[in-house]
């Protein structure tokens, strides 16, 4: 049995949030006008992984949209993220490894609150 490598433990989830490109990197990329709605397939401490309807460049800065419904919160929320890798999936999307540059405290409280009950679910 292998060790685990990654720096947190990804946790399968089902949910969606709208993600758009940072506005100091539109003039680089000039790929999205409006946000998209993406779906959420894990998340750990560290980051998040999506499917996109579209591709998304290595080390793009995403804002991610987070609906107060996703995990149980007062109102929205927003990450700032990293993309890590984006690969070519099913139906002509994208799976993206997202790494969290910045986080709203309690988004990230509740994302570790949700890692840790749901470590049976391992991505």
């Amino acid at each position: 049995m292998g060790m685990e490598s990654r720096a947190g433990v990804r946790v399968k989830m089902d949910a969606n949030v709208m993600v758009g490109i940072d506005m100091a990197m539109k003039e680089n990329v000039r790929i999205l006008r409006e946000p998209k709605k993406a779906e959420i397939l894990d998340v750990s401490v560290i980051g998040i992984g999506l499917l996109a309807p579209i591709y998304f460049p290595k080390g793009a800065i995403l804002i991610i949209n987070v609906d107060a419904s996703v995990f149980k919160m007062e109102k929205p929320a927003k990450i700032i993220g990293e993309v890590r890798y984006c690969q070519p999936a099913k139906e002509g999307r994208y799976r993206l490894g997202i790494q969290f540059a910045e986080i709203d405290k309690p988004l990230l409280a509740k994302i570790t609150e949700y890692v840790e009950h749901n470590k049976d679910k391992a991505a």
